[in-house]
């Protein structure tokens, strides 16, 4: 598979699944039976042959051999371009220097730094192509690798928890934090516990954070509520009323605050 390609399946992963359904009709339409053997199965009454017909006319073992050699085939694909881009991403993120390459191969080499890497494949392997998501991960990589990965496997393998129950929306939004904008407190409209705002702050924390960033489509303000709902359900920010003040502040919690030293 040539890298153009590859690339394609990252950057326009439907575009990608539209090409390959139609080499899967193709591969379907070679195991049809014939006109002869669809006459065989008419005039045999057997349950086979009904169970058969009922899949429309195809020679049963040979459409599921090509239905899961196609499926095999797809699923390479995908795994070899989401690796390949991720490096890729990684590398451009170095200097490429001996001394990046001898880094990323003592990862690859040890026993923890192995786990560690093939934690990072599999939230891959258990998601679409996603370009925001790899982008993420090539970023953790890269400060995962910089450090004692042996001395601090537990810390990683924890963020790398954390990380994958987050969605490419919500790792973007937090990995943005420094812009978040703050909203005026109107008394009335929210209750706290002290300083901590203990009712539904997200909606004015969204239409602070959509007009710095000049956006006004409903959709795209959707997404924005969506990933910040997840930040909130995760613990990794709450609302506080900031003392001495008429604002309130979306503030990162501890938990918070270690992920986002790994997207950086």
């Amino acid at each position: 598979m040539s890298n153009i390609i590859k690339k394609g399946i990252i950057q326009s992963p439907i575009e990608y699944f539209d090409h390959q359904s139609k080499s899967l009709e193709e591969r379907l339409e070679d195991v049809k039976l014939t006109e002869e053997q669809e006459n065989e199965i008419v005039a045999d009454k057997t349950v086979k042959t009904i169970r058969e017909k009922t899949l429309g006319l195809f020679k049963i073992g040979d459409l599921i051999n090509t239905v899961l050699n196609w499926n095999d085939e797809i699923d390479n694909d995908l795994k070899e371009a989401k690796k390949e881009y991720l490096m890729n991403s990684y590398f451009q993120k170095t200097d490429q220097t001996e001394e990046s390459i001898k880094k990323i191969k003592e990862l690859l080499t040890s026993p923890q730094g192995n786990t560690i890497f093939n934690k990072i494949l599999r939230i891959l392997d258990n998601t679409p192509p996603d370009l925001e998501l790899t982008e993420h991960l090539s970023n953790v990589l890269k400060n995962i690798v910089d450090t004692d990965f042996v001395g601090l496997f537990e810390d990683h393998k924890f963020a790398i928890n954390q990380i994958e129950m987050l969605t490419p929306q919500a790792l973007t939004l937090l990995s943005d934090y420094s812009n978040w904008e703050n909203w005026k407190a109107v008394r009335g409209y929210f209750s706290s516990d002290g300083v901590r705002i203990s009712s539904n702050w997200s909606r004015e924390f969204v239409n602070a954070y959509s007009a710095s960033k000049g956006i006004i489509n409903g959709s795209m303000k959707s997404k924005i509520s969506n990933s910040m709902n997840d930040l909130i359900k995760n613990q990794y920010v709450e609302g506080r009323l900031i003392q001495q003040s008429q604002f309130c502040e979306a503030f990162i919690t501890d938990i918070g605050k270690l992920i986002i030293k790994y997207l950086k």
